[in-house]
């Protein structure tokens, strides 16, 4: 019979005599082993920092989005209509060497929309990109957080010759005479989104006389104008580029030119030729209008007190028994405006017995 102990119990005496022993290890002088771990920490904190070239991250929040390559989307024939009004901001995170990382500001990224990734019509989710001022140096845009955007897009498309109305309200200061203003450019080309460029009726500009100087001479006034539809109301203008030559443009130009008027009567002496029958007279003259307004850059000679303006021709009443009325033209001495050109005369005639 054997007197070896049994195997199983060895085994697991030793097992606890060396668990026994790695825990008095630790133990052991256990205030100089946490210092030890804390200055190694230390130092591996150290070595890190003191590496330059080491990668680190940097979190920059509420950037700003820049739109590029609009122009081309317009070569492409689209145009985006919606999505870019109101753009939120995005938050990135940036990955560069340590040695730079207190000197990295955010102008030093830039976050782009690039329109001409834009392909097709309708609702285009838009991948934003990146791009570093030397990137040698501030690295590269790690994260962009939101990564895209949602636009809508639109075909773009022109119109030429749309004609500009001018709706005139007002009258000139008192005093002046205006002639017909006239607007600069007189059409206008269209470009933008398809379906507001097929809606336009006309191109409108308000023009409101009561807003002239009471000045003599010619007035210049620059004007906004609106698009329209058949049933007159308002376009939304926000994506139209207006042009006249190739010029782009957002006003136009309206010119009227003032004139001092002077109110002056109608001349009746030497108004008829001739007599009437005989036995015959005329009893009286009355010409309706009785004076004019003329308007001219110089009216010094209309305002002697003794001033009258007649008439181009005179009336005929040679063997006349009863009342002639007639027009006659009168004599505007190319005057800039006169309020009627003509004045219509009633000459009575009435018999001597009548007369008396």
């Amino acid at each position: 019979m054997s007197n070896l102990p049994p195997q199983g119990k060895e085994s697991k005496s030793s097992f606890k005599n060396g668990l026994l022993a790695v825990l008095r290890r630790i133990t052991h002088n256990w205030g100089w082993k946490l210092v030890s771990l804390m200055l190694a920490v230390f130092i591996w904190g150290v070595l890190v920092t003191q590496d330059e070239d080491l990668p680190r991250t940097k979190r920059f929040n509420d950037m700003k989005i820049s739109i590029i390559n609009t122009r081309t989307l317009q070569e492409n024939g689209l145009i985006v209509v919606g999505g870019l009004d109101k753009l939120q901001t995005v938050d990135i995170v940036a990955q560069l060497p340590q040695k730079y990382y207190t000197t990295a500001t955010a102008d030093r990224y830039q976050i782009r929309a690039d329109l001409s990734q834009i392909k097709d019509v309708g609702r285009q989710e838009l991948t934003l990109t990146s791009s570093v001022a030397n990137s040698n140096f501030y690295g590269s845009v790690a994260s962009i957080s939101p990564s895209a955007i949602t636009v809508d897009v639109e075909r773009y498309t022109s119109r030429s010759w749309i004609p500009v109305n001018l709706k005139i309200t007002g009258s000139a200061p008192e005093g002046y005479w205006a002639t017909t203003p006239t607007v600069d450019p007189a059409y206008v080309q269209v470009a933008g989104p398809e379906s507001v460029i097929r809606s336009i009726a006309q191109c409108e500009v308000a023009y409101d006389m009561g807003m002239l100087s009471a000045q003599s001479g010619t007035l210049r006034n620059s004007l906004p104008f609106v698009f329209k539809d058949k049933d007159g109301n308002p376009l939304d203008s926000t994506y139209l580029t207006v042009s006249n030559q190739g010029i782009t443009m957002s006003h136009v130009i309206v010119e009227q030119k003032l004139y001092p008027t002077v109110q002056v009567p109608v001349n009746t002496q030497s108004m008829l030729l001739g007599q009437p029958a005989e036995g015959y007279t005329v009893t009286a003259i009355r010409v309706e209008p009785a004076s004019v307004t003329i308007a001219d850059d110089d009216l010094t000679p209309y305002l002697a007190e003794d001033y009258a303006i007649s008439v181009l021709q005179r009336a005929n009443i040679a063997g006349e028994t009863q009342t002639v009325t007639v027009t006659l033209p009168l004599n505007n001495r190319g005057l800039s405006h006169i309020s009627s050109p003509s004045v219509n005369v009633t000459i009575e005639i009435k018999p001597l017995s009548e007369a008396e």
